[in-house]
């Protein structure tokens, strides 16, 4: 990664340090070294910024080279490398959450890795993210003739299930690590570390931001809350699912893997948790503004589909037709006048009826707090909320006792991409040093869109 950039996650986005002087990531303590992994999300950062800029063609080099996390000094990690048919086959394709989005035989080979993988299978094809996300970028395939505000938005939201995806994975490994025993702080700990830096990320001015972890902070902004800024009894997602990591972590270094897919299975449950909760508040601007004007946004059509895409093959794997149904009724292929009359009430009905598979209830979910009932009734769709349930806790866990090496940061040699950027009320050129383009893409971020 660009030196100046990298210092910058280092000592602002992760200050507190272990005794093994791995950087703390969003009160997460890594016991090996995923400097270079938490720094894929400034990929997704630049990706964001050139998409909402239209600049697809800056955003595709990006997502298919990769700038900021070096596997070597000759080797980055991207995005795509992430989610491609070739990725798909080699390591995807043997673990849960990426089964569940796909179609059996698949997923682990082991019973004991297989706990808690339900039958439902979407049935997509193993790439689907790619294929998402490169015909957004270049126009083609389902987004030939679709706006560009769909385009951008497919792209923006499309890269954070990528990360969710690989996140899983990680955790996959991390648990086969452990199955065969390798559970030093550089084996299945290392993994399992990993899982979390995709996920949340190391960028320098906000904990969390542009990770997936941040998609799931904004749910809980959205559903944990009423109208009147008071806190409900839903789950809160983003404290929830790093106590979940926690115990994983702790698991994997004492070798415990029925405690580790325990973990693996809450962490999907929150995944889970916040395309649902996605999926309600997006459905409803579908047709309705937020002060009940009936306009339909393509935008907003785009959001309930790609923020739901993230997880629905784990609510599928949970409670069988719930994700290809709400994917269905939620498809971006559809024009307006294709859409059903009332999208949130049946897409509503459909997941409230997949709650309990999940392990959760109306009131962990909770309501979207700007829902506007006199316009969305939904007095016609039946969804009865099952039985109140609970769900683990988790644990706070602080290791200080790593012996995994320290590393240090990589350089891979990638110039960052030159282009002009405009962005509603701002515009910038970035220059084509990475100390540039790192101060211009600080400055824009907080125009991009939630």
């Amino acid at each position: 990664m660009a030196s100046l950039r990298r210092i910058a996650a280092i000592t602002l986005g992760a200050a507190a340090l272990c005794s093994a002087q791995h950087p703390v990531l969003g009160g997460y303590y890594p016991v090996s070294n995923v400097i270079e992994h938490a720094q894929m999300v400034y990929d997704v950062e630049a990706i964001t910024l050139f998409a909402g800029a239209g600049s697809y063609a800056e955003a595709k080099s990006v997502y298919t080279e990769g700038r900021n996390s070096c596997k070597s000094s000759t080797s980055r990690r991207s995005l795509q490398g992430f989610v491609s048919e070739a990725t798909y086959t080699s390591k995807l394709k043997g673990t849960a959450f990426a089964c569940s989005f796909t179609s059996s035989p698949c997923g682990p080979s082991e019973d004991a890795m297989r706990v808690g993988l339900g039958s439902g299978r979407l049935a997509l094809a193993g790439n689907f993210w790619d294929k998402f996300i490169t015909e957004a970028l270049d126009g083609t395939g389902d987004f030939a003739g679709k706006s560009d505000a769909m385009r951008k938005t497919a792209v923006k939201k499309g890269v954070l299930g990528v990360l969710t995806m690989y996140s899983a994975y990680e955790l996959e490994s991390a648990i086969a690590k452990a199955f065969n025993n390798e559970t030093a702080d550089a084996q299945a700990a290392h993994a399992w570390d990993e899982g979390w830096a995709f996920l949340y990320g190391s960028h320098h001015k906000d904990g969390g931001k542009f990770g997936a972890w941040e998609f799931t902070m904004k749910r809980d902004s959205d559903f944990c809350v009423d109208a009147q800024n008071q806190a409900t009894a839903a789950m809160e997602g983003k404290t929830t699912v790093l106590r979940y990591f926690m115990a994983g972590q702790k698991a994997s270094r004492e070798g415990d893997v029925a405690a580790m897919v325990a973990a693996r299975n809450d962490i999907y449950r929150v995944f889970a948790l916040s395309s649902i909760r996605a999926a309600l508040k997006y459905s409803a601007l579908i047709q309705y503004s937020s002060s009940g004007v009936a306009k339909y946004s393509d935008e907003y059509h785009m959001e309930a589909y790609a923020y739901f895409l993230a997880a629905a093959g784990w609510i599928e794997q949970a409670s069988p037709k719930a994700g290809e149904e709400v994917l269905a009724l939620l498809d971006f292929k559809k024009s307006e006048s294709q859409l059903t009359a009332s999208v949130y009430c049946e897409v509503r009905a459909k997941l409230v009826a997949a709650f309990a598979g999940l392990g959760l209830d109306c009131d962990l979910v909770g309501d979207w707090k700007g829902h506007n009932s006199t316009v969305l009734p939904c007095t016609s769709t039946t969804a009865t909320c099952p039985a109140k349930t609970t769900v683990p806790e988790g644990i706070s866990y602080t290791p200080t006792d790593s012996s995994a090496s320290v590393g240090t940061n990589t350089d891979c040699g990638a110039a960052f991409i030159t282009t002009t950027v405009t962005l509603e009320t701002a515009t910038s050129h970035a220059p084509s040093t990475a100390a540039g383009a790192a101060l211009i893409l600080a400055a824009v971020s907080s125009l991009l869109a939630a």
